[in-house]
């Protein structure tokens, strides 16, 4: 309903006469112009809207918008895990997610640890561990806890 609405005020103000927007002021001429892709429009006496000849990039937009990198590392990417993305990162653009996108067995298990071990228990195993996204079973604590030491010495290096 949302995407028909959008779409339907994108055709209306594409097919809109610029001297119509006018009428509003040059605040709803800018705001068509904007809307078609252009940075900003103004008024004439003849009250025709002319949109600027400079189209406006992702990388406007980008810089824009606050960065979730503001708010730490972690943050960035916990915001890029929650949205099924592996990881993110915070780079000159701001907070940039990877690619790569979780499977939902992945998310399943390993959102909450407490669902990767009791996962595992059900299949007869002592435990489990989140390593990153894997949930690994294991037989004892001890193989458990060797497990996530391993993970957090091959984190510091």
């Amino acid at each position: 309903m949302k995407l028909s609405c959008v779409v339907l005020s994108l055709v209306l103000v594409h097919t809109a006469s610029a001297g119509f927007r006018c009428t509003f002021g040059d605040w709803m001429c800018t705001a068509g112009c904007v809307m078609l892709g252009q940075t900003s429009g103004v008024c004439d006496e003849n009250w025709t809207c002319h949109c600027s000849e400079r189209s406006i990039s992702v990388k406007d937009f980008r810089a824009l918008l606050p960065s979730r990198c503001n708010l730490g590392d972690d943050f960035c990417k916990g915001t890029c895990q929650a949205m099924g993305r592996h990881s993110g990162v915070c780079d000159r653009y701001g907070c940039t997610c990877s690619d790569k996108f979780l499977s939902p067995t992945e998310f399943l298990l390993c959102a909450a640890e407490s669902t990767c071990r009791t996962h595992c228990q059900a299949q007869g195993h002592a435990t489990g561990v989140c390593l990153g996204w894997s949930c690994e079973c294991k037989s004892s604590n001890a193989e458990a806890s060797q497990a996530l030491s391993e993970l957090m010495s091959g984190l510091d290096q």
